[in-house]
């Protein structure tokens, strides 16, 4: 009974994909119409074939741009990489920035109250010696 069911369902895959494929063809049919299109699709055609043509020719070639184009990628991958180590290290650094400023302000707010107590005692003692 399983059997039928997953034949039925490849049946129905297969056709849902025939029809897709035709659709496909029928598009591509139908935008060739346009003399735009077709123009462009006749160069990048071209342009394909010379390409080809340049490989089979020069394999060697291809495959060392490749290579160093492989190259530049890793390094730029890993130069954002320490970028971001750097700026993540930053970010780190910048959170306990305010505890610090929190800490600074707290001491400075002790030094200025100490300074403000002690010229109001200095005034009493000034006026007990009187």
């Amino acid at each position: 009974m399983s059997n039928i069911r997953e034949e039925y369902k490849c049946a129905k895959k297969s056709k849902f994909m025939q029809a897709v494929f035709i659709g496909a063809l029928a598009g591509a049919a139908i935008s060739l119409f346009d003399k735009q299109t077709r123009h462009s699709v006749l160069e990048n055609s071209k342009s394909c074939m010379s390409n080809m043509k340049e490989f089979v020719k020069n394999p060697n070639g291809v495959l060392t741009q490749v290579r160093e184009t492989s190259s530049k990628v890793r390094s730029t991958v890993e130069k954002i990489s320490e970028d971001v180590s750097f700026i993540s290290q930053k970010v780190e650094e910048m959170k306990d920035i305010p505890s610090q400023v929190a800490q600074v302000v707290m001491e400075t707010k002790e030094v200025f109250t100490a300074e403000e107590e002690e010229p109001s005692s200095r005034d009493h003692e000034r006026i007990s010696l009187n």
